[in-house]
Formats: C-alpha cells, sequence, structure tokens
C-alpha cells in the first residue's frame, strides 16, 4: 500500500473515530427491534409485515455492500461515509415522522443503504488508518458490531419502558451521535492513498478453488446464524415478552443484548 505523504496521514483520533463510526451503524439497525411490537400495536398490522419490514434493510444492505467498495476505491472513503452517515439521518427522521407501516420500510430500506456502505467502507478505512493493526481491527470491528447492537437494544428498550416518548428519543439521541461523526469525518483527511486510481465497477466474486468446500461450509454456517438474528432482532422480543409474561419492551431489548 503507497504511503502517504505527512501532511495527507489520517489524524491520530481517525481510528477511534471510524471504529465508532462502525459501532453506531449496528446500533441504528438495532434501535427498531424493541419498538416492533409498539408500531403494530399503533397502527394494527400482523407479525407477517414486520418481518418485511426487517427484509426490506437486508436486501437493500446486500445493494450497498456490493456497490460502496469500489465506490470508494475511486472517489475516497470519506464521500462515500459522508454519503452514509447522511442516509442513516434520512431513515431516521423517517422514523420519526412515521405515519403509518409504509414509513417504517422506507426508513429501514435508507438505514441498510447507510449501514452496508459503513460496514464496508469503514472497515476498508480502518485499514487504510492503520495497516499493520490489520489483525487487531478485525477483532475491533466485531466487538463494536456486538457493542453497538447490546447497547442500543437496552438502551431503545429501557427508554421505551418508561414510556416517555420511546417512538421518538431512541432515534433522536442516535442521530445526535451520528452528527457528531458527521463532523468528525467532514474534518478527517482522506485515508485512502490511491483515490481515482481504480476503475469504477462491481467486483465479480471468485472463490480459488482450492478452499471452494471450506467457502460453501463457512457460508452456510454464517447464513444459518444470521437467518436466526433476522428473527431474533424482528420478532423475538414481542415472542418472548408474551412467552414469559412480561409487560413492557425491556425484556425483549435483554433479549436481543443477550444474542
Amino acid at each position: 500500500m503507497p504511503a502517504l505523504p505527512h501532511g495527507r496521514r489520517p489524524q491520530p483520533w481517525s481510528y477511534a473515530a471510524l471504529l465508532a463510526l462502525l459501532m453506531l451503524g449496528q446500533a441504528t439497525s438495532a434501535i427498531p427491534s424493541p419498538l416492533y411490537f409498539l408500531y403494530a400495536e399503533k397502527w394494527d398490522y400482523p407479525p407477517f409485515l414486520t418481518t418485511v419490514i426487517f427484509a426490506a434493510y437486508g436486501a437493500v444492505a446486500v445493494v450497498a455492500i456490493l456497490v460502496s467498495g469500489p465506490l470508494s476505491d475511486r472517489y475516497g472513503r470519506r464521500p462515500v461515509l459522508l454519503v452514509a452517515v447522511l442516509l442513516l439521518l434520512a431513515g431516521l427522521a423517517v422514523f420519526v415522522f412515521a405515519a403509518g407501516p409504509v414509513h417504517l420500510v422506507v426508513a429501514r430500506m435508507l438505514n441498510g443503504l447507510g449501514i452496508g456502505a459503513i460496514v464496508v467502507v469503514g472497515g476498508a478505512a480502518l485499514l487504510d488508518v492503520s495497516p499493520e493493526r490489520a489483525a487487531r481491527s478485525g477483532t475491533l470491528t466485531a466487538i463494536a458490531f456486538n457493542v453497538g447492537i447490546a447497547a442500543a437494544a437496552l438502551g431503545t428498550a429501557g427508554l421505551a419502558q418508561t414510556g416517555f416518548h420511546p417512538l421518538l428519543l431512541p432515534y433522536l439521541a442516535d442521530a445526535f451521535i451520528a452528527l457528531v461523526l458527521f463532523v468528525l469525518l467532514l474534518v478527517m483527511r482522506e485515508p485512502h492513498p490511491s483515490v481515482g486510481a481504480a476503475p469504477l465497477g462491481i467486483p465479480r466474486p471468485n472463490v480459488p478453488k482450492e478452499i471452494r468446500g471450506r467457502f460453501v461450509f463457512a457460508v452456510i454456517g454464517a447464513g444459518a446464524a444470521w437467518a436466526v438474528l433476522g428473527v431474533c432482532f424482528s420478532l423475538e422480543p414481542s415472542i418472548a415478552a408474551h412467552a414469559a409474561h412480561v409487560d413492557g419492551p425491556f425484556f425483549g431489548g435483554v433479549v436481543i443484548a443477550a444474542v
């Protein structure tokens, strides 16, 4: 990887800011999960629609994952991450002003685009900022993901349990953190050392023949794990609360955080 001139090297705080952004992305994905049953009660829609809302997030996140990497190689990490945070904020705004389940689908799609880009480009930016810490960055990223989900689930469920603007305050708190990180991205130096050099295009997936069997096995395991998590984050909070005869969303948030 070519080295950046001294005047263009990332600031010392860039690494921590990018980790915080990765944590924020996963936290944003988890915020609505303890609240779905409140939305269902408010607008009287069936559980199937909750799974549609959740699936919409996953579908557009895949699109963002495919296109955001090449875009950041071509135009830089910062511009793509700035757009991703704006998509997060747009999704949060739709949640705040939602007037029906269709708005929840739109909000989740906007968040899915932003979070998908943050996961890919934020991870790449970490390697650009500190290539010598590649293995450690992978570990810290996994920790950031899980801490973000758990903290968001518990915090959102705790606020909702109080009954004090449960469909507003979690999104405002998340938006405030997103705005702080947006400002940090604005003043952050571009970490990618060869902006503009990469051709623009979606890379064709390819797995070397020597590891194809192990790769397929790993994909099946990862797919099964995420399928379970999808059910957990969409329907499990209300199912668990009903099965345990517990009122309020906090118990569902605890279940998500524990997972």
